[in-house]
């Protein structure tokens, strides 16, 4: 169950909205009154998360835009459309990502690390650096990365987990470039959390074996990374900024 807070009349853009994380994201800030635009490469998925979160969230305002946010032109003209439907945006959420299977340096290909930059902190850039000037203008705006636990370090995943570990650092250093311009930055790093992508492996090793290293013991779900999400993009958070916020069942912080 998703929290609910005070979104009414709010405009959000988020990234990578069309499943999984993203999609909850979306469903989340559409039950709590805002007006959505979300982008996704999967250009069926999206339509069909706009059409299902619609009837679930009493008909919100959300829509879809199928952009390819790993490259520049892709990115621009998302947060254009978004601009032309929203008019000023008042939170925006860096959701989409990338990752790759595991192995070392020596199996990783030179591309994964490429792709991993364009699509995981590049387009979180290009959004930020679009997006901002009308927050500026307005002298609000709030801004929720996210980012995973994996970031700390992962063995055989080290394209995924630079960048995240990277999107961290971007994350403090944005909040203090805009600190003091009402604008508030932070980041969500979720942990195991049972999606499309993660759901086969899930199943394969067992709910159970699964949850095994997390010390909460369960796997989470896509409405726990939304509640963190909207918390932080709400007034119930005017003085957070800066942070990551682990929601990972304890598994940043060991057994």
């Amino acid at each position: 169950m998703v929290a609910v807070y005070g979104f009414s009349g709010k405009h959000v853009v988020v990234t990578g909205g069309a499943m999984g994380i993203g999609r909850a994201i979306v469903e989340g800030f559409a039950v709590a009154g805002a007006k959505v635009v979300f982008a996704d490469l999967n250009e069926a998925a999206g339509v069909r998360a706009q059409e299902e979160i619609r009837l679930r969230a009493n008909h919100a305002d959300v829509y879809f835009v199928h952009a390819d946010l790993s490259a520049a032109n892709g990115v621009l003209h998302f947060t254009d459309r978004a601009m032309d439907m929203l008019g000023a945006v008042d939170v925006l959420v860096n959701n989409v990502g990338v990752n790759f299977r595991s192995g070392d340096i020596l199996e990783h290909r030179e591309e994964d690390y490429t792709h991993s930059f364009e699509t995981n902190i590049m387009s979180c850039i290009r959004c930020i650096r679009n997006l901002v000037p009308g927050m500026l203008e307005r002298g609000s705006g709030s801004i929720v990365n996210i980012s995973s636990t994996m970031g700390l370090g992962t063995a055989g995943f080290s394209a995924y987990a630079w960048s995240k570990g990277s999107l961290d650092t971007l994350t403090r250093s944005f909040a203090l470039d805009y600190a003091n311009r009402g604008i508030r930055i932070n980041a969500v790093a979720p942990g195991l959390i049972a999606t499309p992508s993660t759901q086969p492996w899930i199943d394969e090793q067992q709910d159970a074996a699964a949850a095994k290293g997390v010390p909460m013991g369960t796997v989470g779900q896509g409405h726990d990374i939304a509640n963190a999400v909207l918390f932080l993009a709400s007034d119930k958070a005017a003085y957070i900024t800066g942070q990551v916020l682990y929601v990972d069942g304890g598994l940043s912080v060991g057994e």
